[in-house]
């Protein structure tokens, strides 16, 4: 009997990791880093290793974060470093972070099996950890880098290279679509899964609070996520000022929030919110009427990519606007739940402007799109899957721990 007990107690103990997440930011607001750590703490203990890029100092700084209310801890190493301030500039804060977080992770090693790498950036430290202090090492591609900053030719072959190492080298790759297999062509990962951008199928709360000078009933449209330039913010905040009869909802950071700050400053149709946790993301936009994915597709990452926002619209069953590229388009105008905009070649602020007057035309059908949107989400890009893929992915680590 005291055998049985004994195996049974390995057994458990066994099948319970310790995934230490490793970011190049503080990890919230984070929209799919924070879903993907709740769904692992299901079966695993998870923490966070990330950049305060805001703060100096020698210390480690620890937080604790809820995602769905359950705390978890994060480990930030504040080092000062500008968002969005070209990849010359961030040489030296990398390099910083990068010995740091070496640092940390070898005085902690008693502390994780499995480092979560999301990126290139945070993947020189870790590679380096986990194979020192032999750990299992999972390599999270939310953008693919050689493909994300616009860089000299050979500059983007070395880096090409490289992170094509890091796939080979991992004991498992993730991506966020079946598209992005073409953009990683050049390695050759151990195990590769598909974790969609897709948000989990939770009760989005109504209680959010819109600014008091938002009027009722008057539309709104919004955006909540990384404020950078390849996202036509300027281009649709410039709509937004020369018209009164719409209202646009901003939330989020990045290099270009001074600019919304005092484009919301200045105008009684636009309203900043900040950084947001994501469960407030979400309820911001089921607040709102109409949502917005424009990623440039002169970005060669853009081409692949896979918007978290198109995935929120599908959910909340909201209509959507998006530019043409990547393959999700299609699903607008196949199911007709939004619409389609051109960025190439044409006039961005008149293609926007064009396409909220189609969907403010289209507002006696908006219930009726967003049952199709949300019906959608429910039969082909449900959070679930995702989970079993992440979940199925990790167990495959066990009998080698």
């Amino acid at each position: 009997m005291r055998r049985l007990c004994f195996l049974v107690l390995k057994l458990v103990y066994n099948s319970v990791m310790r995934i230490c997440f490793i970011r190049s930011d503080k990890g919230y607001p984070d929209s799919r880093v924070e879903k993907e750590m709740y769904a692992l703490s299901k079966e695993h203990e998870v923490f966070l290793l990330g950049w305060n890029r805001e703060k100096a100092g020698e210390d480690v700084i620890h937080e604790k974060h809820g995602i769905h209310g359950k705390e978890f801890d994060y480990y930030l190493i504040p080092e000062p470093a500008s968002y969005g301030g070209g990849m010359k500039r961030m040489i030296g804060p990398m390099k910083r972070f990068w010995k740091r977080a070496y640092r940390w992770l070898s005085e902690n090693q008693d502390r994780y099996d499995v480092i979560h790498v999301v990126n290139f950036d945070t993947a020189k430290p870790a590679f380096k950890a986990a194979r020192k202090f032999k750990k299992k090492i999972v390599y999270d591609i939310f953008d693919y880098y050689a493909d994300s900053y616009n860089a000299p030719g050979i500059v983007k072959s070395i880096i090409r290279n490289a992170e094509n190492k890091y796939i080979s080298k991992a004991d498992m790759t993730i991506i966020c679509s079946e598209e992005r297999k073409l953009q990683i062509s050049g390695s050759d990962p151990k195990k590769l899964i598909i974790v969609e951008n897709t948000p989990e199928d939770i009760e989005v709360r109504n209680d959010f609070v819109l600014d008091p000078s938002s009027v009722p009933g008057k539309p709104k449209v919004v955006y909540a996520g990384m404020l950078v330039f390849d996202r036509f913010l300027k281009e649709t905040s410039e709509v937004m000022m020369s018209r009164k009869d719409i209202e646009w909802h901003v939330a989020g950071y990045g290099v270009l929030r001074p600019y919304i700050e005092e484009c919301a400053d200045n105008n009684d149709n636009i309203f900043y919110y900040g950084p947001l946790p994501y469960d407030d993301i979400l309820a911001l936009e089921k607040k709102c009427d109409i949502m917005t994915a424009l990623q440039n597709p002169y970005v060669p990452n853009n081409r692949y990519s896979a918007p978290n926002k198109f995935y929120e619209a599908l959910m909340l069953g909201k209509p959507i606007i998006m530019c043409r590229n990547g393959t999700l388009y299609n699903q607008i105008r196949i199911h007709g739940i939004g619409d389609v905009i051109e960025v190439l070649d044409v006039d961005v602020k008149t293609e926007i402007a064009n396409s909220l007057d189609k969907v403010l035309l289209m507002r006696d059908r908006w219930e009726s799109m967003g049952n199709t949107a949300r019906e959608l989400y429910e039969r082909k890009y449900p959070w679930s899957k995702s989970v079993k893929a992440l979940l199925d992915g990790y167990r495959s680590f066990l009998n080698a721990l």
